[in-house]
C-alpha cells in the first residue's frame, strides 16, 4: 500500500466521520427546535379562549412535518426509527390513558372535544410520538454524555418539561386533571410517572442506531408498557 493510498483512504474517513458529525449536529437542533416550538406554542395558546383539540392538532402536524422533512432531506434512518418507535408506543399508551380515563377517573378529555380513539384525543398517538422522540434522543445523547448522571438529569427535565404541558392543558382546553393530589393543576403522580417515563425512553432508544424498523416497532411496545407501569406504580405509591 502505498502513502498515496493511506492518505487517500485517511481522508475518506475523516469526511465520513465529519459527516455523522454534521448529521448529529443538525439532529440535535431539529429535536431542540420541536422542544421549543412547543413550549412557546402551548404558552401562547393561554391567550387563545377558543382553543380546542384543533389546536393541539396542529401542533402535532407541525413537530412531525419538520421531523418528518429532516428524515427525508437528510435521509436520516435514525431519526426514522426514533419516530416510528415514538408512534409505536403512541399507539400502545392508548391503554395507559384508557386507566387513566377510567379507572383513576382523574384525567378528563371533554374540555378538548373532538374526534375520539377509544378514551383518548385522536391526535394523542402523535403527541407520545414526538414526546418519546424527544425525550429518547435527547436522554440518549446527555447518557453518552455524562453516562449515570445523564439518565438522571433527563428524568428530572422529564418530570418538569412533560408536567409544563399538563399544567398548561386545562388553560388552553385540551385536557384536566381533578380527584388526586397536585401540585397547582398537575397531579403528583403524573410528575414522579414521567420521571420514570423519560428515563425508560432513554434506555430503550439506544439499539436503535443499530437496528432495523421492526425493532423500533417493539421496542415501541415496550415503551408503552413502561409508560403504564410508571403512571402505576405513582398512582400506588402517592394516591
Amino acid at each position: 500500500m502505498t502513502a498515496a493510498t493511506l492518505h487517500s483512504s485517511a481522508t475518506k474517513a475523516v469526511c465520513v466521520s465529519t459527516d455523522a458529525d454534521v448529521l448529529e449536529r443538525d439532529r440535535l437542533r431539529i429535536v431542540l427546535a420541536t422542544v421549543a416550538i412547543n413550549v412557546a406554542a402551548v404558552a401562547l395558546l393561554t391567550f387563545a379562549p377558543w382553543s380546542n383539540w384543533r389546536t393541539a392538532s396542529t401542533l402535532n402536524l407541525v413537530d412531525n412535518t419538520l421531523l418528518l422533512g429532516f428524515v427525508l432531506t437528510r435521509r436520516d434512518r435514525f431519526l426514522a426509527k426514533l419516530m416510528v418507535f415514538g408512534l409505536a408506543a403512541g399507539i400502545g399508551e392508548l391503554g395507559a390513558d384508557a386507566w387513566l380515563v377510567a379507572f383513576t377517573r382523574t384525567l378528563d378529555y371533554s374540555p378538548g372535544g373532538g374526534p375520539m380513539l377509544w378514551r383518548s384525543p385522536l391526535w394523542m398517538p402523535f403527541a407520545w410520538e414526538v414526546v418519546a422522540v424527544q425525550f429518547g434522543y435527547l436522554g440518549l445523547r446527555l447518557r453518552q454524555r455524562y453516562g449515570a448522571w445523564g439518565l438522571l438529569l433527563i428524568g428530572v427535565l422529564g418530570a418538569i418539561n412533560i408536567p409544563y404541558y399538563e399544567e398548561m392543558a386545562r388553560r388552553i382546553h385540551w385536557w384536566r386533571y381533578s380527584g388526586c393530589r397536585m401540585l397547582s393543576f398537575t397531579p403528583w403522580y403524573i410528575i414522579v410517572g414521567e420521571f420514570g417515563i423519560a428515563i425508560v425512553l432513554t434506555l430503550l432508544v439506544r439499539p436503535l442506531r443499530d437496528r432495523g424498523a421492526l425493532t423500533a416497532v417493539w421496542l415501541g411496545i415496550v415503551a408503552a408498557i413502561g409508560i403504564f407501569v410508571c403512571y402505576a406504580l405513582a398512582y400506588a405509591a402517592i394516591e
